[in-house]
Parts: C-alpha cells; structure tokens; sequence
C-alpha cells in the first residue's frame, strides 16, 4: 500500500464477503482494493476471535490486526497457522 494513508481511513466500515454477508470493521485502511482492516476488543470469547478470523477470509481482507486486552488459549494456534494471510493479533499489556 502507497500513498496518502489519511484520505483512505475509513470507521466502522463494512464490506461484503463472497458469502454476501456484510462484515463490519472497526477501521479500514484502503489503496485499490486492498486492505488493512483492525479491530479492538476487549475480553474477547473464543467466538469473537473466530468472528474476526472468518469475516477476514470471507471478505477476502489477507492483512489483518486484532487488538485484544487478552487473546483466549484456545485461538492462539489457530490466528498463528494463518499462512497465505497476515493476520496478527495484539494484546495489550494490563500492568
């Protein structure tokens, strides 16, 4: 991606997925058709990180970054064998 980053920020946007479900994101960053999408959440179920796996691939979004105060054990393995994907996850330290 290249160019002005600030005229192609888009929030809480959505995107249509080849299932023809619309996904929201809590940010999108665009440049001809490819993005970088973010999400936050805070005390995810295992449920809100496989929603967020899924509408990833689903819309087709291969660059990804969820923000979490603490990733669930059980989702670890899985958001870490994405591998024609980039889609990382962040977790905020609670000290």
């Amino acid at each position: 991606m290249s160019g002005n980053y600030m005229q192609s920020i888009k929030y809480n946007y959505e995107i249509e997925g080849i299932s023809g479900i619309k996904h929201r994101f809590d940010v999108i960053i665009n440049d001809n058709s490819k993005y970088l999408a973010l999400d936050v959440m805070l005390n995810p179920s295992d449920t809100d990180v496989l929603s967020f796996y899924i509408k990833c691939f689903d819309t087709k979004v291969r660059n990804a970054i969820l923000i979490t105060s603490k990733l669930p054990d059980s989702c670890r393995k899985l958001l870490g064998s994405c591998v024609d994907s980039k889609i990382f996850t962040v977790e905020l330290n609670e000290d």
